[in-house]
Formats: structure tokens, C-alpha cells, sequence
């Protein structure tokens, strides 16, 4: 799995806050229950749009930067207007939550309606208190839980609390599971929310504001349904390599065979080569962008910022024959450069994030 490939990746899509939210707790349980294998565009915004003109609400949409107004279509409202599965099912369509043994999908609304307002939970300022209280939202979990219907690892619920103003918890579907392995992580719907948490975290700091799972998880949708490919739209590289960058710091070449740094420059030249010849890239004449974050364990790693963007740049440059020294010990790894020289490094971007393991990404960008 490369990590650092999926951040630069979610960087250049440019996370954003939610702008809007549905107005209602009913419209988030109906988004949740049909979007499960089904077109959100064409079938379910449609649909839920269907649901609140019928309930005289002609702006389910609202903004996500004020505080919410009063829900128009509470649950025990949209209980007694449609206290049967048939009645609900004839303003929406006749879906099932799986083709083997579902129920009906306005079935499963009833059931999370009765179940959320059993515990207390009828509107969206409900949900927000709940959420305060881990005990009692356990328990409304493991009984939304039983309902049909509830995805991998409960993707349904996560998406449902997604909706009800959770930044934090995030529906990893199909599309966001597909993004992420395309840009090699490819992993499971639980895995991929740890990723993604991961991923808010070191953007918030790579970004200078806050980046949270549900601002990521909607970018990469939207990206995979788009089906955009590749990282930002300039030539661009991302590799991580584990341990610590190579330090520049002394007049012995860090390319000689007794220098103390020889494993941390064998690990970077190997993890660039492998990517290199992944995306087919060669060394370039032009004038390139460095960006580097490194992980550490410490809050201060054991080296300082222009040490380890020297060492960086000098094992990625060309070597230059005038360095007289035998290269011999690296084998295929003596002759690959990403950049000719490194002054066509025009400018530089760095950041430490702290992190259990040290490893570090670097990122070459055409200018």
C-alpha cells in the first residue's frame, strides 16, 4: 500500500466542506437506505426530492454553514403519513435491499424510522445529541444493525450518520473503495475508513485547515464517479519509503560506499526506481516542484529540514561523472535520476507529521 500516494493524490482533488445538507432526518434515512446499490443522481436525489414536494417542502436541501432549521419532515411525521411499507413505496419505487432475500427498501425506512424514534432519536437535533453519548449510540447502532440491508461493516449506518452531520464517519462504497485501489490501496470497507481518517489528518496538516474524513471520502467519490485517472494534471511522482531520509550534512558523497547514510539512500533510490518505471517516467530537464512529508515517531526527527531536503535531492539528481567515485556498490540504482540536477528545483514544500513508524513521501512535480 502506498500512503503517501493516496494523500498527494486526495491534495490535488482540493477536499472541500459540505456546502449542503439535507434539512431533515427523514431525507438522510432515505438517502442512506436507497443508495446502496443504486444511481445516486438519477434514482435516489430524485427520489427524496419526490418525497419532501409531497410534505409541501420545496427546499430539502440546506445550507451546512448555519445552524439547522427546524426539521420539516420529522420521523413520527413520516411515520403517520406513510405507516406502511406499500404507502411509502408508491412515492418511491419498489426496490429491495438485496436481490436475494431483501426486503422491500420502504420497509427498511419504516424500520429505522420506528427504531430511531424508539430511542429517542425523531429529528436531526436529536441525532446531534445522541451522538454525545457513545453508550446510548452504540445501542441505536446494534439495533439499526438487524435491519436488512446494513452493508459491509455497516457501511448504511456510517453513511446515514455521514449525512446527519458527522464529519468524522464516512460510507467507504464501492466508488471510494474502487478510487483507492486504482491508486494502489487496495482494501476492505473497514480498512478503508482508518485510511481515510489518516488521510484528513496529515492533509489538515499539509493543507494549513481542517480536512475531515467526510470532506476526503466525498472528494474521492466524486473523482471516481468522474472518472478521473491519475494525480493532479501536471506529470507528477509519489512514492514513500520507509526509515528516515538520507541527511546531507557532511563533504564525504553520500554515494560512497563507506558513507554512514548508504542504507538510507539504497531505500530511496530503490522506492523511486520502482515508481519510476510504474508510471514510465524518465529523468527530466525542467524545472520540477519537491514536496516531502516525513513521519516520525517524535514531534523532531532525528534530522533537520535542509539536511534531509539536501540529502533528498542530491540521490535523486543525476550523478555527475566528475564525482569520481565508484558507484559500483549500487548496481542498476547507479544510473537513475528523476531530475538532471538538482537546481531545477524551483520550489520546495516540507512538513513532519507525527506518525508510530518513520517513513516519508516525496512527490516530483513538472512545473
Amino acid at each position: 500500500m502506498s500512503f503517501g500516494v493516496v494523500v498527494a493524490a486526495v491534495a490535488a482533488l482540493d477536499p472541500q466542506p459540505r456546502r449542503r445538507r439535507w434539512g431533515s432526518l427523514s431525507y438522510c434515512v432515505l438517502d442512506a437506505v436507497w443508495s446502496i446499490s443504486s444511481r445516486y443522481d438519477d434514482v435516489v436525489i430524485p427520489l427524496v426530492h419526490r418525497v419532501a414536494e409531497a410534505n409541501d417542502d420545496r427546499h430539502p436541501l440546506v445550507d451546512a454553514e448555519v445552524p439547522l432549521p427546524a426539521d420539516n419532515l420529522p420521523l413520527p411525521i413520516l411515520l403517520a403519513r406513510y405507516p406502511t411499507a406499500e404507502a411509502l413505496q408508491a412515492i418511491t419505487n419498489g426496490q429491495r435491499t438485496s436481490t436475494r432475500g431483501g426486503i422491500q427498501k420502504s420497509e427498511a425506512v419504516l424500520r429505522y424510522a420506528r427504531i430511531l424514534i424508539e430511542h429517542g432519536v425523531p429529528d436531526l437535533a436529536a441525532v446531534a445529541v445522541m451522538m454525545t453519548d457513545q453508550t446510548r449510540w452504540n445501542t441505536v447502532e446494534h439495533a439499526l444493525a438487524d435491519v436488512p440491508g446494513d452493508g459491509q461493516d455497516g457501511v448504511r449506518r456510517g453513511y446515514l450518520w455521514m449525512l446527519s452531520g458527522c464529519d468524522d464517519l464516512i460510507k467507504p462504497d464501492r466508488m471510494v473503495l474502487r478510487w483507492l485501489a486504482r491508486h494502489g490501496c487496495p482494501v476492505t470497507a473497514l480498512e478503508a475508513r482508518d485510511i481515510i481518517a489518516r488521510v484528513a489528518q496529515e492533509l489538515t496538516v499539509r493543507l494549513h485547515r481542517p480536512v475531515t474524513p467526510w470532506m476526503v471520502d466525498h472528494a474521492v467519490w466524486k473523482d471516481e464517479r468522474a472518472g478521473a485517472s491519475g494525480v493532479g494534471t501536471r506529470p507528477t511522482i509519489v512514492f514513500d519509503v520507509d526509515g528516515v531520509p538520507p541527511i546531507k550534512n557532511e563533504a564525504l558523497s553520500l554515494f560512497a560506499a563507506n558513507h554512514s547514510q548508504r542504507e538510507r539512500v539504497e531505500r530511496l533510490l530503490t522506492a523511486a526506481t520502482a515508481a519510476a518505471e510504474r508510471l514510465g517516467w524518465t529523468s527530466v530537464p525542467d524545472h520540477v516542484e519537491l514536496d516531502v512529508t516525513v513521519r516520525s515517531p517524535a514531534a523532531r526527527p532525528s534530522g533537520d529540514a535542509t539536511n534531509f531536503l539536501g540529502g533528498i535531492a542530491d540521490v535523486l539528481q543525476g550523478r555527475k561523472t566528475t564525482h569520481r567515485i565508484d558507484l559500483s556498490h549500487l548496481g542498476e540504482l547507479a544510473e537513475f535520476a528523476l531530475f538532471d540536477d538538482d537546481s531545477q528545483i524551483q520550489e520546495i514544500a516540507y512538513r513532519v507529521v507525527k506518525d508510530s513508524v518513520p517513513s516519508y513521501t516525496v512527490q516530483v512535480t513538472l512545473r
